[in-house]
C-alpha cells in the first residue's frame, strides 16, 4: 500500500550573501496514515526547513527541488491558490512559540473562525460551534468564555492546546509539529504529549513530530528519522533505535540525554565539535569531523543510507559495534 505522503529526493537551498546554503540534501521518507513520525537533530540538522519546504512556507530566498505528493498529488509548483488549500484541508503545522503564531489583536474565537469560513466556506455561528468543539477534544475548560479572549489571557500550555485546536479544525490528515513542547515545563510537555497521543486516535491523524530531544521521541513516536547536516544518518522503529541504534550520531544523541536513574558521578557525554557549516558542507560524511568511528574513506564519499535490519536504515561505513561513548560514561 502507497504512504499517504511521499517525499523523494527532497533538497532546500537558500541563496545567501555568503554562498549558497544547503539545508536539506536528499532525502526520501513517506508518511502513512495515523502514524506518529519523529524527526530528530541537532539545532541546524535541516529538520525544521525539510518540513516547511513539504508545507511550501520556506523563505522567499529558499528553493525545493525533487518531489512531495500527497496522496498522490505532486504539491512542489503546485499555485498558491492550490496549496493554500491543501494546507488547510489536508496538512497543517503547529509551531514552537504559539505566542508569536498567534494574533495578538484577534480574539482566539475570532483567529478559529476564520480557518473555517475561509476554507471550508461555512456560517460564522457554525464555524463557531465547531471551534467549541475542537477546544473541548484538547481539554480546554469553558471553551465558550474563551473564545472571546486574547492570547495574551492564556498560559503558555493552553496557547499550545489552542495552536493544536486551530490545527484539527478542518480535520487534517497530516499534522506537523515542530518543537511543540521545548518552552514548557515537564508537566505540560507531558501533558500535550497525552494529547497528541490522543488526538491522533480519535481523528485519524498522522503526526510528523519535530524536535531535538530523543526523550520525548520514546513517548510518543512510533517511527523516528534522525537527521543530520541536512541528510538521513538512521530510520527505525522507536523500539528498534533505542534497543540496537546503528549510527554513531544517534549513539551520541542518546547519550547526551540527562538520565534520572545517573549517579551523580557520571559525567554527562557530549558530541565533541559543532555542527557543519550548512554553505561550505564536507565532500564526505558531514559528521565524519566529529566521530569517534571515522575512516578516511568517510571524509571522501558520503555512505549510502542502507538496510541494516527490518525497517532499520543508516548512512555510514563504520562495520564493527558501537559503544565507546558509553565506554566513556
Amino acid at each position: 500500500m502507497a504512504a499517504f505522503l511521499e517525499i523523494r529526493n527532497l533538497s532546500v537551498s537558500f541563496t545567501t550573501p555568503d554562498g549558497i546554503v544547503h539545508a536539506v540534501n536528499d532525502i526520501d521518507l513517506d508518511l502513512n496514515e495515523r502514524e506518529v513520525l519523529g524527526v530528530v537533530g541537532e539545532s541546524g540538522s535541516g529538520k525544521s526547513q525539510f518540513w516547511l519546504a513539504v508545507m511550501g512556507l520556506l523563505a522567499k530566498n529558499g528553493r525545493a527541488e525533487g518531489s512531495v505528493k500527497l496522496e498522490g498529488e505532486e504539491l512542489l509548483g503546485l499555485s498558491h491558490s492550490r496549496l493554500n488549500r491543501l494546507r488547510g484541508e489536508k496538512m497543517t503545522m503547529i509551531f514552537q512559540d504559539p505566542m508569536t503564531a498567534l494574533n495578538p489583536y484577534l480574539t482566539i474565537g475570532r483567529q478559529m473562525t476564520e480557518v473555517l469560513t475561509s476554507h471550508r466556506k461555512i456560517k460564522r455561528r457554525e464555524a463557531e460551534r465547531r471551534a467549541i468543539e475542537v477546544l473541548k477534544a484538547v481539554h480546554i475548560t469553558g471553551a465558550e468564555e474563551r473564545l472571546g479572549m486574547y492570547p495574551h489571557e492564556f498560559s503558555g500550555g493552553m496557547r499550545q492546546r489552542v495552536m493544536i485546536a486551530m490545527a484539527l479544525l478542518a480535520d487534517p490528515k497530516v499534522l506537523i509539529a515542530d518543537e511543540p513542547t521545548t518552552n514548557l515545563d515537564v508537566t505540560v510537555q507531558a501533558q500535550i504529549l497525552a494529547l497528541l497521543n490522543e488526538l491522533r486516535d480519535q481523528f485519524g491523524t498522522a503526526i510528523v513530530f519535530v524536535t531535538h530531544d530523543l526523550g520525548v521521541i520514546a513517548q510518543i513516536a512510533n517511527r523516528v528519522v534522525v537527521l543530520y547536516g541536512g541528510r538521513t544518518m538512521e530510520q527505525a522503529r522507536v523500539k528498534d533505535l533505542f534497543a540496537q541504534y546503528r549510527h554513531p550520531y544517534t549513539e551520541g544523541l542518546l547519550y547526551s540525554v540527562p538520565r534520572l536513574d545517573a549517579v551523580r558521578t557520571e559525567r554527562l557525554v557530549t558530541i565533541a565539535g559543532n555542527p557543519p557549516d550548512l554553505a561550505r558542507l564536507p565532500p564526505g560524511c558531514p559528521f565524519a569531523p566529529r566521530c569517534v568511528y571515522v575512516e578516511p574513506r568517510c571524509r571522501r564519499q558520503m555512505p549510502p543510507l542502507e538496510a541494516v535490519g527490518p525497517d532499520h536504515l543508516r548512512a555510514c561505513f563504520h562495520a564493527g559495534d558501537l559503544g565507546r561513548l558509553q565506554a566513556a560514561t
